[in-house]
């Protein structure tokens, strides 16, 4: 896991998030994993994940695409790696707030 971001409210954004980044086991340039947490009232947390093609190959999105097109079900598999699955949990247990974030 590696930490990318985190805004603080009022300096460059106008909530508090903290952005992360986990890199599949396979570890290729193109399976990385981001979640973005943003603040919530009482401290809770909003989550987003991103897994983007930008390392896809331009003949990979179009068999990715074309797949989707046929009604394949398509997906892409994340492994997430042994020493990240504890950042992965602690991130994601309900019952830390925000400020307990790594």
């Amino acid at each position: 896991m590696e930490k990318l971001l985190e805004f603080e409210k009022g300096k460059l954004s106008d909530e508090n998030s903290k952005h992360y980044r986990f890199q599949c086991d396979c570890l290729t340039a193109a399976d990385a994993m981001d979640i973005t947490v943003d603040e919530v009232h009482d401290g809770g947390k909003y989550f987003v994940l991103t897994m983007d093609f930008r390392g896809m190959s331009c003949w990979d999105r179009i068999k990715y695409a074309w797949q989707i097109l046929r009604g394949h079900w398509t997906w892409r598999e994340f492994i997430v790696r042994e020493e990240d699955t504890r950042h992965l949990s602690d991130i994601l247990n309900p019952d830390k707030k925000y400020s307990e974030l790594p």
